[in-house]
């Protein structure tokens, strides 16, 4: 796409989001993700780096060459996907199901916030190793409180206690509008 990856936004131009900006991206890959979900659709490796921006920054869902249709008679268990943005499900071999994107989304949102990599000072494997122990990266200082519940929320470590996208959709776009009628009064 014209504006190129999410990932390539953050890391190689070095773009610090505003909380608007970083709540309208959170939103647009909600929806994407949403969309999948209700078609029953897993993803199986949602990560910036297949999240790209049209020439007016919408942020699209990307790269479907490991996704998959969520079989109601089988279970999937085979690990796909990058590690620094695996659940732990998907990295024990566990069965997994769409929660297995939700917390993938958890790594992008902290990703979104921080504009840094997740756990970028270790290797890919000693990532998944840490995660399949519980480690989660460093809950930034300087987010929202709603997001850092979110992000919680999300890359919980049992699956069923994860949200889905569309409850996930609900509460950016609720912080969306109070923060944009926040910028509204300030501009006045």
């Amino acid at each position: 796409m014209p504006g190129g990856s999410l990932y390539d936004y953050l890391h190689t131009n070095h773009n610090v989001l505003t909380l608007s900006q970083l709540l309208k991206f959170a939103t647009d890959v909600c929806r994407g993700m949403e969309y999948l979900h209700q078609n029953d659709i897993i993803h199986r490796d949602l990560k910036t780096a297949n999240l790209l921006m049209d020439t007016e920054n919408v942020v699209k869902v990307a790269d479907f060459g490991v996704a998959r249709f969520q079989n109601q008679g089988g279970v999937m268990t085979a690990e796909t996907g990058t590690y620094r943005w695996m659940a732990p499900e998907v990295i024990n071999h566990q069965p997994y199901d769409q929660k297995a994107d939700v917390f993938s989304f958890a790594i992008v949102l902290w990703e979104l916030v921080t504009a840094k990599v997740p756990y970028e000072s270790m290797t890919p494997l000693q990532a998944a190793l840490g995660v399949r122990q519980g480690l989660r990266p460093d809950l930034p200082t300087n987010a929202h409180p709603i997001l850092l519940e979110l992000m919680q929320k999300c890359w919980d470590a049992t699956p069923s206690n994860r949200p889905s996208f569309s409850d996930v959709r609900t509460e950016l776009e609720n912080l969306l509008e109070v923060q944009e009628n926040s910028e509204a009064i300030n501009c006045t």
